[in-house]
Formats: structure tokens, sequence, C-alpha cells
């Protein structure tokens, strides 16, 4: 069962890496490390476990195992591997106890990156699974007038988050943006000034 099921997403894999050449687009998936090349991170902030939309989940933080996907999580190494003996054991231990493991990933502008637990992902994704737990650590870049970057500090959600969570978040980036401020670096001061104003308006106005 789990190997006909791994033949499968394989399929489904090849078919997305085949569309995304015929496109024009990356056929693998995108690497948070290569993104934040050149890109100025101004905050971590540890959200700690949170359950993670699977539609939200588009790459992974490192090369190392980019190419064993295409961008869709499916599969692409053939079936006498290593890689596809491991997916189908957690394809079989997810149909019959289910995947509780958190996997460990990035968000970044509102999209996730997976550190740690890639196949769990890929198995979730091609059972059409909703979400998956896991420990997120959210990183926030430097506030810019392009339009990607607007929109992303203009949606981030917080509805994921416990209340604990939302206020030790506020109080991590108050304590960066003190530091920021005494190092004399006030344009970083100012971006994670205006980050926690949004946070604090997301987190209390939604009360009301």
């Amino acid at each position: 069962m789990a190997l006909y099921d791994y033949n499968r997403a394989e399929k489904l894999g090849r078919k997305q890496y085949q569309a995304s050449l015929m496109k024009g687009e990356h056929p693998y998936l995108p690497v948070l490390d290569d993104i934040l090349s050149y890109t100025d991170i101004v905050s971590e902030v540890n959200l700690g476990l949170v359950d993670i939309p699977l539609n939200r989940i588009v790459g992974t933080m490192t090369q190392g195992r980019t190419n064993a996907f295409a961008s869709n999580f499916m599969p692409l190494l053939p079936e006498k591997t290593e890689f596809a003996a491991k997916w189908s054991i957690l394809y079989d231990h997810q149909l019959k106890e289910g995947i509780h493991d958190p996997i460990i990933a990035y968000e970044f502008m509102n999209k996730y990156y997976v550190q740690e637990g890639n196949k769990r992902v890929s198995v979730l994704k091609y059972l059409n699974a909703f979400s998956i737990p896991g420990i997120v650590t959210r990183l926030l870049p430097r506030r810019s007038d392009d339009k990607e970057n607007k929109e992303s500090f203009a949606d981030l959600n917080f509805d994921e988050l416990t209340k604990k969570q939302k206020q030790n978040m506020i109080k991590t980036l108050t304590a960066q943006m003190q530091e920021a401020a005494k190092k004399l670096d006030f344009e970083e001061a100012a971006n994670l000034r205006d980050a926690i104003m949004d946070l604090k308006k997301q987190v209390y106005e939604k009360k009301k």
C-alpha cells in the first residue's frame, strides 16, 4: 500500500517538476537560506508550538534536501532509495497512528520553511491534510517600501498564537528595540517599534 502511494506521489512530483520547467520556474523547493542571503532580518521570535496550515508551508530551510522534492513537496527520488523507504514508513505510520511529532520550521513573510520534517510535510500534503504541528521561529525583515514587504507586515497572522505567546513576542521585540536604540541603530529600532505597534494593534483590537 505504502509503495503504491509513494509511486503515485512521485508521479505527482514529476508532473509538477515538468510543469514548473515549462513555465520557466524553479522546479524544486524554495530554500530560505538563499532568500535570506539578500534579506536584512531585524528580529527572530520563537513562537513555540504552532499548528501550521500545510498550504502555507512552501519550502525548506537549507539546500540539503531540496532536490528530493518538487515545488509542491511531492517526492522526486526513485522508488528503490532509502528516501523512498522512509517516506513509505511515515505514510504507514500516518495511516495507523497519525504523525504527531512536530516539525521545526521558520516563518518568513507569512510563509513557512521546514528545517526538520520535510518528509512528514510531504506525506501529509499527499494525503490532503489541513495542518501539522511545528515548533516555529518567526523572522521579521527590515521594513521597507517594497510592496511584498508592506503586505507581509499588514498580513502578519497572530491567530494561531496563544495569549501567552503573543505577550512573549511583544516582550521579545521590545527588548530587541531597546537594545538597538542603545547601539544607536535607530533605523532598526524604528522597524522593531513599527512591528510591535502592528502586533499590539492586531492582538488587542481583535478582542473588540
